[in-house]
């Protein structure tokens, strides 16, 4: 018996490998990009955070002033000037579930973020000249914050030089 043949061929030993290595190739990439987009979106969740908060530093200030006097807390925050002089400073830890001022009216113990979860290094400025200048007869003072992270890198002992963190700035108004 003649075994008939419809004219179907198999792929050659040369297609199989060229296929083979596109895949690969095709894998490899894709891999290769995977790093990049697990870092992005990381950067991307840090920075959704970061835009929310203006509320719990408005809310922290607030508290500060209503503890140790709203005149005493504009005294604390240093004018803007360049460069950048050293203010009042708060921080924030990771998932934003507290704000606590780090060098002025220090919280209880309990109520202190530990060194190692300070991530987000949040700093206070008001404004030098008029109109938006503190005035002690005022109804509120207007700063400018700027929040950089990461301040602390979960497991650092040292803080992260502020060229190598995000930032962003925004405005508030505090009143009295």
């Amino acid at each position: 018996m003649k075994l008939l043949r419809h004219g179907g061929r198999g792929f050659s030993l040369f297609e199989v490998i060229v296929a083979v290595g596109i895949f690969g190739a095709a894998i490899t990439i894709m891999l290769s990009l995977l790093t990049a987009l697990i870092v992005s979106a990381g950067k991307t969740s840090d920075t959704f955070v970061a835009v929310r908060l203006p509320d719990a530093v408005e809310l922290e200030l607030q508290q500060v002033a209503l503890a140790g006097g709203f005149d005493a807390l504009a005294s604390q925050i240093s004018r803007l000037a360049d460069p950048l002089p050293a203010t009042l400073r708060l921080a924030a830890d990771r998932a934003i579930e507290r704000v606590r001022t780090l060098d002025y009216l220090p919280a209880i113990e309990a109520e202190q973020i530990p060194t190692a979860s300070r991530y987000f290094l949040i700093e206070v400025w008001r404004f030098p000249a008029p109109p938006l200048e503190y005035s002690v007869s005022g109804a509120g003072i207007a700063v400018q914050v700027r929040v950089s992270w990461p301040f602390f890198s979960p497991g650092a002992s040292l803080a992260n030089p502020i060229s190598a963190r995000e930032q962003i700035v925004f405005n508030l108004a505090l009143t009295r």
